[in-house]
């Protein structure tokens, strides 16, 4: 009996076809589907809930009363709102390493609060 090329072919093929959809990697959520690891909500940021503690824990060890780092005060929120909104915070932050105006001094923010940061100045640094 002699069996057709075309049909071991096309079987070997759909077989194959069927193996790789059977077993293609799937993604459940946001984090494996961006490949961060970290999903980072930006959504509905606030100043209560987001900035005044990013601002707390990098900045205002330095940046505070009177004796504030470079004439930056930023203790409250009308002080970080006129740096947030006049640019220098995020120039700042987003500065490389090596430049000696980068801040924080002992290392970047992340990438989620750099990104939180924006958000917050784009919905106009509200005392929210």
């Amino acid at each position: 009996m002699r069996v057709n090329r075309w049909s071991k072919t096309a079987s070997a093929a759909l077989g194959f076809m069927f193996l790789m959809t059977a077993s293609r990697c799937t993604y459940d959520n946001i984090e494996d589907r961006t490949g961060s690891g970290i999903f980072c909500d930006t959504s509905a940021v606030s100043f209560s809930q987001d900035i005044e503690s990013i601002i707390q824990q990098s900045c205002e060890g330095c940046h505070n009363g009177i004796s504030a780092s470079g004439g930056l005060n930023l203790a409250d929120h009308q002080n970080i709102q006129s740096a947030a909104l006049n640019g220098l915070i995020m120039d700042r932050v987003r500065r490389p390493l090596s430049d000696p105006l980068s801040m924080p001094p002992n290392g970047p923010l992340s990438d989620c609060n750099q990104k939180k940061l924006r958000a917050w100045i784009n919905q106009g640094a509200l005392d929210n």
